[in-house]
């Protein structure tokens, strides 16, 4: 015990202080825990008398806001259909009905409150270090809880395809655009015409939205399990008033429909709701890598956090067998399902209490628990307790405080010596009838019942005292001078009585927390609201969209066969006689190999502007004019020019799927004898550079006509080293005669190099 005289303060050696309190990451997380105690200290007034404090069930209530919003967005999804145009109508629709304005503003709200009431939670428990082992699980899941809640969100704003989805579009084109199958995918999908209704990109999105949204249910039960009684719903108090202002909001402050998204538009301002879309300002400017980079690191720190901080921790409780008595009592009161009982063949006992070191979260409750002290913390005997106590009745005090450590500072101020304990609940009714008998008057200090750090402590204690919880004060000891308050962290001084909450709520006591909610749902209404200014609207633009591959007719060409060539197009683009782009279009392997996309804009003022687009197949061949003339753009008008290659039959392409298909008997099987690596022989030769050397295999027969032998009538010709009749003979009636032609087109592109 530290020194102290009568009225200080003494942290019990039956505690390992230094590792609980000795780091410079704790004295930062208690200094933390004593500002947000006092930031809170209106919602803590708001809340008194009932012990309502809405802080206090931050876990319960975000549970219940999920389960609102899961079921809000089921009756939503029943009237939703898919298609830019669709999905906007459908949502129009709805919002255009009595009920179905409702439930979208209930399923809106109830989400905003979810990510509001979760960052609480987890920034409480943060700052009360619930996040040590045996923690760490649910600090885990919990980061990862508020990740898949965020994109759940984003996707669902994506979903009704509104200006805000026009910002995540450009958003993920900016990420995408760095991989050819990205910048593809995005021309195909989502840019240009080439989308057609967009269901596609649509029914991704509500796959994606509705799975993320089961993956939280999951995550929710695993956050929870490693509880001894896990609290899965709020009271139904927090239920109906919780429920009750979700209602009232809804009708109040229905959602409206923002402006559908338009590509041949640019957008000015935008609602963007701050609680969701929060980056979407830094992810249509900074650059990609910077911002989603920063985010995936700030994400694994948070995840990491009990890992690189606090890395000590105090020892698990242990057992002193020889004084176990078997009565299971610390098994029932430990919050982490951390003791059970095992077989104790050499005791006089059945039974005796095992620890789980890697549950314990060395709170000391189970201390509290035990009649006989067959418990210690730290490897410190609880006898120590005792003389303390001894040591504060020889110097007269009259009588003590026990507390536990949250609510007291370095400058804790007592007219008693106070007693500094892990938990309130880890002094036993053996220890307060002990200094009964010392003629010492008793006082436990704990947190809020609900708000314990760890969890049940106050609650266990103020049930022991009162009678509804074994262990319980002999009767002998009923009326002694014993009593109980509870203080917020760092509130010593300014600690009540216990409440338990169990006090019918009246009328007067539950009207300053209405208020108080009804404030919180009104801000957060206004601030989903805010707008960003994208900046562009008082501009024009020309946008200009590529996906082509040298030698294949554009849409809107002539009908051509295709002859592919392989090269590089190159692009050049003049608006009022400036040169804004020219040089090669970079090359791809997107839907297929050699392709050139390209998805640029170019700002202009509003006005007449002269537009030309060339495009060559290649560096020497000569370019040719895809667009010519002038253009008048309105301000916010964007001219989208969109050259996409004709859906055409590639020979090497269709070759290629033939030669990859299955197994042998569907279709060709070719692949399933011959390998393309070089020097990979299977059942037959490697056909890697076969191209180059085919020509010199027959006398008399170039590349193709050998490589067309070779097919139909295998044994023609036999490479050296290899049996004849291994080739199957009958591809000539297996195969449609272009599919052959096809075939040969194929291997004619396997050349050496």
């Amino acid at each position: 015990m530290e020194e102290g005289a009568p009225g200080g303060l003494r942290y019990s050696a039956a505690a390992d202080w230094t590792g609980r309190r000795g780091t410079a990451a704790h004295r930062v997380l208690t200094t933390l825990d004593h500002a947000t105690a006092a930031v809170e200290t209106p919602v803590t007034a708001a809340s008194r008398p009932g012990g309502r404090n809405p802080l206090h069930h931050t876990g319960p209530i975000a549970v219940f806001l999920f389960v609102v919003a899961f079921a809000t967005g089921v009756y939503v999804t029943m009237f939703f259909r898919f298609g830019f145009d669709a999905s906007y109508a459908a949502v129009e629709q709805l919002e255009a009905s009595v009920a179905g304005r409702f439930v979208r503003a209930a399923h809106r709200y109830s989400s905003i409150a979810l990510v509001v009431v979760s960052i609480v939670h987890g920034w409480r428990t943060l700052v009360m270090r619930r996040f040590q082992k045996p923690r760490r699980t649910a600090w885990v899941t919990g980061i990862v809880m508020v990740t898949v809640v965020w994109l759940i969100g984003v996707t669902g704003y994506w979903l009704i395809w509104d200006q805000r989805a026009q910002v995540l579009n450009e958003a993920l084109r900016r990420v995408l655009a760095s991989t050819g199958t990205g910048l593809d995918f995005m021309i195909d999908n989502v840019l240009t015409g080439a989308a057609g209704t967009g269901w596609p990109f649509l029914l991704l999105l509500f796959l994606i939205h509705f799975l993320l949204s089961a993956a939280v249910a999951v995550l929710i039960w695993y956050h929870l399990r490693h509880l001894a009684r896990p609290v899965w719903v709020p009271t139904p108090f927090w239920t109906a008033l919780i429920g009750g202002s979700l209602v009232v909001a809804s009708v109040v402050f229905p959602l409206g429909m923002v402006p559908p998204a338009d590509v041949t538009r640019l957008l000015g301002r935008v609602e963007i709701d701050p609680f969701y879309l929060f980056l979407m300002p830094a992810a249509t400017s900074w650059p990609p890598g910077l911002l989603w980079g920063g985010m995936a690191v700030v994400t694994a720190l948070a995840i990491g956090l009990p890992w690189l901080i606090l890395r000590r921790r105090p020892g698990p409780a242990e057992v002193l067998p020889d004084r176990c008595v078997g009565c299971t009592w610390c098994v029932v009161d430990c919050p982490y399902d951390a003791i059970t009982m095992a077989a104790a063949p050499e005791s006089e006992h059945l039974q005796v209490a095992v620890i789980e070191p890697g549950r314990c979260a060395s709170c000391g409750i189970c201390l509290g628990s035990c009649p006989t002290a067959a418990l210690a913390l730290d490897g410190l005997e609880p006898k120590s307790l005792w003389d303390e106590l001894a040591a504060i009745a020889d110097t007269d005090a009259g009588g003590v405080v026990i507390s536990c450590q949250r609510p007291l500072t370095a400058t804790t101020d007592s007219a008693l010596p106070v007693i500094a304990l892990p938990c309130v609940g880890m002094a036993a009714p053996a220890l307060l009838e002990a200094a009964v008998d010392l003629d010492v008057t008793i006082e436990l200090a704990g947190c809020p019942t609900a708000d314990c750090s760890f969890r049940e402590g106050s609650e266990h204690t103020h049930d022991r005292l009162s009678g509804r919880r074994p262990p319980r004060l002999r009767k002998a000891y009923e009326g002694a001078q014993i009593s109980m308050s509870t203080s917020a962290a760092g509130r010593f001084a300014r600690r009540r009585p216990v409440d338990s909450g169990s006090m019918t709520p009246s009328a007067r006591s539950t009207l300053p927390l209405v208020g108080l909610i009804a404030l919180v749902a009104v801000g957060s209404v206004l601030v989903s609201r805010a707008g960003y200014d994208v900046g562009d609207s008082d501009q024009a633009a020309v946008t200009v969209a590529l996906d082509h591959r040298a030698g294949v007719p554009l849409v809107g060409d002539p009908s051509a066969e295709a002859a592919l060539t392989g090269a590089t197009p190159y692009l050049t683009i003049m608006i009022d006689g400036e040169v804004r782009r020219s040089g090669a279009v970079d090359l791809g392997s997107a839907d297929n190999p050699n392709t050139a996309l390209l998805w640029e804009r170019f700002l202009v003022e509003p006005g007449v502007h002269e537009i030309r687009v060339e495009l060559a197949e290649g560096p020497t061949e000569p370019g040719r004019t895809l667009f010519e003339g002038p253009a008048t753009l309105q301000a916010g008008e964007v001219l989208l020019l969109d050259y996409r290659d004709q859906v055409v039959v590639i020979a090497a392409d269709a070759g290629r799927q033939i030669f990859t298909s299955g197994a042998q008997g569907v279709r060709s099987g070719c692949a399933v004898c011959h390998s393309l690596e070089p020097g990979v022989e299977l059942v037959g030769p490697s056909l890697a550079g076969v191209a180059t050397r085919a020509g010199e295999s027959v006398p008399g027969l170039d590349a193709a006509a050998y490589l067309r032998q070779s097919i139909v009538d295998p044994d023609a010709y036999v490479v050296p080293g290899f049996p004849a009749g291994q080739m199957l003979p009958d591809f000539a009636s297996v195969l449609e005669d272009d599919e052959i032609e096809y075939l040969v087109a194929f291997l004619l592109t396997l050349e050496d190099g």
